[in-house]
């Protein structure tokens, strides 16, 4: 199916800046296919009879219609060639209607063929072109009526020289107020994409200001959740610490066996303080550098790192870990996504007087990958359903939370990820789905 709209902007792609020259393009385009028609059917009229115009005009039409379908695809190729292809077209259109001003004496009318092209010339090239052509139609009118009998009296060409002159004149003043407004729409839309580039700089510098304050506000999480996992390894190592000065003091001997237990309990408790810095240290690698990952080990490390608050929150946590898929992306901000939404899940859940639940499941599609994480708190309420993901908006008490968590997971998501995050109420509670383009 022909589209109508490529044809008359020659297949060219404007930008917002380019609106004018869009209208010009439509505009020359649909003349030269009037002028196909047109210059056709006269031609053809002339050989069944029908108009008879005299076998050269005929030609001259058939020629002049021919040579504007060759300008139609010339334009084509180029934006570049809209000048030369209108003085193409004013310059074949003066030849065209000087053969009717010469060739068809019984025509009174043929002179206002003179009119439409000073009309093209002033709408589609400004006041340059219109001048242009006004000066030569009226030059051409003048000689031709010298050295040619156009059987017109003087009556008839001055009148028909008046009328060029009041057409020039007003067209003239149309197209000067539409230039004005051209440069006028010109001085806005440069306007308007300053402001909006300006605003578009805001809004990043907004949102990397929100993400910091977002990291921030994890760092304390995480530093608790850290304390937490190393309060009791460090109460383990006092303890022998403690049993062993008492042992000197109390001058007990120590065997070398019972002293290489002690120690090796003590190492034992030291490397479990290691891995639990280890198991954090992906949450923070800030690197920048898009890698491929295991999406089911990934979502392992998320949940590892917040087994303690799972656990202190008595909440049963189930990942059906058997999708085995790799994705290409930021793993440590999947990681920082996956922690935010099933840390919010807690903290719903934590105020539930029943148990909760928290279900975590990975699928696949032929081109897109999910995430659904599920917990069982009753969902979120349809008054707030549409600003969960606004930033500064918290459903927590003032000192729990700051609403940056599902703001920022959203942005990661969305601009990091090309993919989507949303959210969906269910018969148990929330659930978060991110979609994810498999590349």
């Amino acid at each position: 199916m022909i589209n109508i709209d490529r044809v008359l902007e020659s297949g060219h792609h404007f930008k917002n800046n380019e609106l004018p020259l869009k209208f010009k393009f439509r505009f020359i385009n649909i003349i030269m296919i009037v002028i196909v028609i047109t210059s056709t059917v006269f031609g053809f009229l002339h050989y069944f009879k029908l108009a008879p115009i005299g076998n050269f005009h005929a030609n001259v039409n058939f020629f002049f219609a021919g040579f504007n379908l060759f300008l139609i695809f010339w334009l084509r190729q180029s934006k570049e060639l809209y000048d030369t292809v209108l003085t193409l077209i004013l310059t074949s259109s003066l030849m065209t209607f000087t053969s009717a001003l010469i060739m068809i004496p019984n025509d009174e009318f043929r002179i206002i063929w003179f009119y439409i092209a000073v009309f093209l010339a002033f709408f589609a090239g400004g006041l340059g072109y219109g001048y242009v052509t006004a000066t030569v139609s009226v030059f051409i009118i003048l000689f031709s009526n010298i050295f040619f009998d156009l059987q017109l009296s003087s009556l008839s060409i001055t009148t028909a020289l008046t009328g060029l002159l009041i057409t020039t004149i007003a067209v003239k003043a149309y197209t000067q107020k539409m230039l004005d407004l051209e440069h006028a729409f010109i001085t806005l839309n440069n306007s308007l994409n300053t402001k909006v580039k300006s605003s578009v700089e805001e809004v990043r510098k907004k949102d990397e200001y929100i993400l910091q304050q977002s990291r921030l506000a994890q760092m304390g999480e995480m530093i608790a959740m850290i304390a937490h996992q190393w309060r009791q390894p460090l109460s383990s190592i006092s303890a022998i610490s403690a049993k062993l000065q008492l042992s000197i003091v109390l001058k007990e001997e120590l065997t070398p066996e019972a002293l290489t237990h002690e120690l090796r309990t003590i190492d034992e408790r030291i490397a479990l303080l290691s891995n639990t810095i280890d198991d954090f240290r992906n949450f923070y690698n800030t690197s920048n550098e898009k890698r491929t990952f295991d999406l089911s080990t990934t979502i392992k490390q998320a949940i590892e790192v917040l087994s303690p608050a799972i656990d202190n929150a008595h909440v049963h946590l189930h990942f059906d870990d058997r999708l085995s898929h790799t994705i290409t992306g930021l793993e440590g901000e999947m990681i920082q996504v996956l922690m935010n939404i099933i840390n919010n899940a807690i903290d719903v859940l934590k105020e539930q007087e029943h148990e909760g639940y928290i279900w975590i499941k990975a699928t696949q599609e032929e081109s897109k990958t999910y995430i659904h994480i599920e917990d069982s708190g009753g969902g979120v309420s349809d008054d707030i359903l549409d600003q969960i993901f606004d930033p500064y908006f918290s459903t927590k008490k003032e000192k729990h939370g700051m609403g940056l968590g599902l703001y920022m997971s959203k942005l990661i998501i969305h601009e990091h990820c090309s993919g989507v995050l949303f959210l969906k109420n269910t018969n148990q509670g929330a659930r978060f789905i991110i979609e994810i383009p498999n590349h």
